[in-house]
């Protein structure tokens, strides 16, 4: 049994661009999943996705608990022993409140790395020294109508459009630096044109199987 952990946000949560925020049931992890088993390789998801969660910063309006840093820690240590851990955040952080540049972002994004490289959930015991394999997903991005000053939450997201294209640029050098696998979303998953923060139940279902096929092209389990 291969135990694979997904760290992430509202997109790996299972909102999608239609049914006001209920938790879709065949969301991408889910379909990650049951590709995985039925190419024999047997394996359990563990799903730690909060809506509104950033890479490392606390959210003045909706709460500290946002702050995807502040319990990556204990997330691993929770679901361990894990195989491997995928990391897919940063979009929250481009919000207009935290006046953040791609560049910041990104510097939220090594400290997650740090605590996942200095944090013992990989297998063996809970004595073992064992670390998890990490691979970073670059958020997609966003789709254009965050620009449109129609869209109902047009302020919240003000020049989140612009940030969100140089994200994989950034998140890759610091994976680089890092020794730290990359996946660009953006191969597999665009943002739907209704939600231009959310994506479709097509694309969660797309994403699920494109996602297992860039796995298994980096890790051999």
């Amino acid at each position: 049994m291969k135990n694979i952990l997904v760290f992430g946000d509202s997109n790996s949560w299972g909102y999608t661009d239609e049914d006001q925020g209920n938790r879709y049931n065949n969301r991408w992890p889910i379909i990650l999943s049951k590709k995985l088993n039925n190419l024999g390789i047997t394996s359990y998801v563990h799903e730690d996705c909060l809506p509104g969660r950033t890479t490392n910063i606390s959210d003045p309006i909706d709460g500290d608990h946002f702050n995807g840093a502040s319990v990556f820690k204990a997330s691993l240590l929770a679901h361990s022993p894990i195989d491997l851990i995928l990391v897919m955040l940063g979009t929250n952080d481009l919000k207009k409140r935290f006046n953040r540049k791609p560049i910041d972002v990104a510097i939220g994004l090594k400290e997650l790395i740090k605590i996942s490289k200095s944090t013992n959930s990989g297998k063996g015991s809970w004595h073992d020294e064992n670390k998890s394999k990490l691979i970073v997903i670059t958020p997609p991005t966003l789709s254009i109508k965050c620009r449109d000053k129609n869209w109902i939450n047009y302020d919240d997201w003000i020049d989140a459009y612009e940030k969100s294209k140089k994200l994989q640029s950034v998140f890759k050098k610091i994976c680089l630096s890092e020794n730290v696998e990359i996946i660009d979303s953006n191969n597999y998953v665009k943002t739907s044109e209704l939600d231009p923060i959310h994506w479709s139940k097509e694309s969660h279902h797309k994403f699920g199987k494109g996602i297992s096929k860039a796995i298994l092209e980096i890790i051999k389990f």
